[in-house]
């Protein structure tokens, strides 16, 4: 069964609810002195004694961990309780040393938070966080064929799990409450939430709600585990909810099954596949770290890190629209990353660009060098100045927009400034009237074919004496003079 798009008229009503793993910006692990930067280094070089479980090792916590713990709670509007405590999570996986996590049950670091989304029919919607809690992450296994390794390295990196209530009832709801997490998150300086490299992923609790008769029904649950990316959860949302629906039409094993269960989600044939039966709380058989004390946030530390929270995105979208005039669409994209919305308030601030301009260069030819490139907003190659710059050129008329993008391209690539190149190169706009006159001449005795289909009614021949009067001048001539000279001496001789 391949994944399925959204469904007109769907019989059933899809119910979400997602955990969110994501590791914390540390440079240490959560219990012992090893780097947190696990990604990129060589398998098992980064343990010691104690995140490899090793008899007689002691966890020591990670104050920074717990503060940015109790910061990502406050982002989302989390109360944070009087106190909290660590619990040993237990089960058996070749990739968790210890045979047990160290990780939160009753007594969690943040507790009853918030976030809006955008809702599908305008306005938004409140999405409820039950908890967020402090725990250490697992080592990875790499498969080959017909074998398993473990690495260790990611084992015991601080991992901050944030539970949602089922409240998101559509895949497109559940992507949306995704992204808000994760500019929250980032926004808070808590994690970088880098998706790609694993050390963030989600699971969505995916179940569906429907009437049979006079009844209704709420099967069991599906777990998919590990979504390292946006489209993954919303493919895998909508592939797994209408797979639930027609296993209860088809009278399989749903309609007997009492526990949720595990599922994986392949990309490569988009479904998902059975991992296990998922286990209940008692299951893990947890109870208090026997080698870790309790712990009671002071209220003043609490207080600190609340007012130390920077702008939050929601508030930084409705500042930028006010301010700069932005659609909500621009400001939503220029929102997801800090480093892009600093980069746009530097080239409309500093550099003086107009703001609509500056967010179309940015969401269009910034954006697509930074996917070719694969690099982040934070390595952007063209300084705000820069592109400032470039704009100021366009703006003055001294470049056209065509011309524009070559300039951006060669910038990207040099480094010069736009003046830079258009100077080496001879780039400026030609807007000398009489200079353009004769080229417009020209093409007009040239290309008597068009002009007589002009001048017969068919306005789309006017595009293609343009493109030859740009082509002659090679795209140097100002375009709102060309038009309106073409215009002028087409409609004079008619």
């Amino acid at each position: 069964m391949s994944a399925r798009g959204p469904v007109a008229a769907r019989p059933f009503e899809i119910v979400v609810g997602i955990e969110t793993h994501v590791e914390l910006a540390t440079g240490s692990k959560m219990f012992c002195g090893c780097s947190a930067r696990w990604f990129g280094a060589p398998p098992n070089s980064l343990t010691c004694p104690v995140c490899l479980g090793l008899p007689g090792a002691l966890p020591v916590p990670n104050r920074r961990a717990i503060e940015l713990g109790i910061t990502a709670g406050l982002a989302l509007h989390c109360e944070v309780p009087a106190g909290t405590k660590f619990d040993r999570k237990n089960y058996m996986y070749p990739d968790l040393p210890k045979g047990y996590q160290i990780s939160q049950f009753d007594l969690p670091l943040s507790v009853n938070g918030w976030v809006d989304i955008p809702a599908e029919g305008g306005g938004t919607k409140r999405v409820r966080i039950i908890r967020a809690h402090l725990e250490e992450d697992t080592g990875k296994l790499l498969h080959g064929q017909g074998h398993a390794l473990v690495d260790f390295n990611r084992s015991g990196t601080p991992l901050l799990e944030v539970v949602s209530a089922p409240d998101m009832s559509s895949a497109a709801e559940a992507v949306a409450y995704a992204e808000t997490v994760r500019e929250t998150l980032i926004y808070a300086g808590v994690s970088e939430f880098r998706l790609e490299e694993g050390a963030a992923r989600f699971d969505t609790n995916v179940s569906i709600r429907f009437r049979e008769g006079s009844e209704t029904r709420w099967p069991p649950q599906s777990e998919v585990k590990n979504l390292n990316s946006l489209r993954a959860v919303e493919q895998a949302i909508a592939h797994e909810s209408q797979r639930l629906w027609e296993d209860w039409q088809a009278g399989g094993e749903i309609r007997t099954r009492k526990a949720k269960i595990t599922v994986g989600w392949s990309p490569d044939t988009g479904r998902t596949f059975l991992q296990r039966r998922k286990e209940e709380a008692e299951d893990y058989r947890y109870f208090p770290e026997p080698d870790l004390v309790t712990y009671a946030p002071a209220r003043e530390m609490v207080g600190a890190l609340r007012t130390a929270l920077p702008e939050m995105p929601a508030e930084r979208r409705a500042r930028l629209a006010k301010q700069y005039g932005l659609s909500d669409y621009d400001a939503r994209i220029l929102v997801s990353d800090p480093a892009l919305a600093a980069y746009f308030e530097k080239v409309v601030g500093e550099g003086g660009a107009d703001a609509k301009a500056a967010a179309n260069w940015i969401t269009g030819p910034i954006l697509g060098a930074l996917r070719e490139n694969a690099i982040r907003p934070a390595d952007i190659r063209i300084w705000p100045l820069q592109l400032a710059g470039l704009l100021g050129l366009i703006a003055s008329g001294q470049i056209s927009t065509t011309i524009a993008r070559d300039v951006f391209a060669e910038m990207w690539a040099s480094g010069k400034d736009a003046t830079t190149i258009v100077d080496e190169k001879g780039l400026r706009q030609v807007s000398d009237e009489t200079a353009i006159g004769q080229v417009v001449d020209e093409v007009i005795a040239a290309e008597t074919k068009a002009v007589a289909d002009y001048r017969g009614g068919n306005a789309r021949a006017l595009e293609a004496l343009f493109g030859k009067v740009m082509g002659k001048t090679k795209g140097k001539a100002d375009p709102r003079v060309v038009r309106r000279l073409l215009t002028d001496r087409l409609t004079a001789g008619g």
